[in-house]
């Protein structure tokens, strides 16, 4: 009787880290600093190194959750040239939640700081 062979196992792809949950944290701090229009979110969010959803529809779904929240504002903007656009804005309970999200960002970076530090340490 033969010994059957063990399929190899594929090698996985490396794991795929992404900021997807710093999204909100860091939709809120850049209206924190200011006030913006969707397509000026989406390059500031990409300048902060945040994943911003493939299409605007993803980012503009974010935007509409957070403000059924009452984390974010938004008024219709109409400058002299060009189209509307509707200006997004922080709200007090979206300063609010910023900060309370703080604690949790400093805890997300030591843990991934250890993990790096680690990783080098075995090398």
């Amino acid at each position: 009787m033969s010994n059957p062979v063990s399929p190899v196992a594929p090698t996985p792809e490396p794991e795929d880290v992404r900021s997807r949950s710093l999204l909100r944290p860091a939709i809120l701090l850049l209206l924190r600093e200011q006030e913006s229009h969707g397509y000026e979110l989406m390059s500031r969010l990409a300048e902060l190194g945040v994943e911003v959803p493939p299409t605007t529809g993803g980012l503009y779904r974010s935007l509409r959750t957070m403000a059924e929240e009452g984390l974010v504002t938004s008024y219709w903007s109409t400058p002299e040239r060009g189209p509307a656009r509707r200006v997004y804005a922080i709200s007090d309970a979206g300063e609010q939640h910023l900060e309370q999200s703080m604690p949790a960002l400093g805890s997300l970076l030591r843990t991934v700081r250890g993990m790096i530090n680690r990783y080098r340490q075995g090398s």
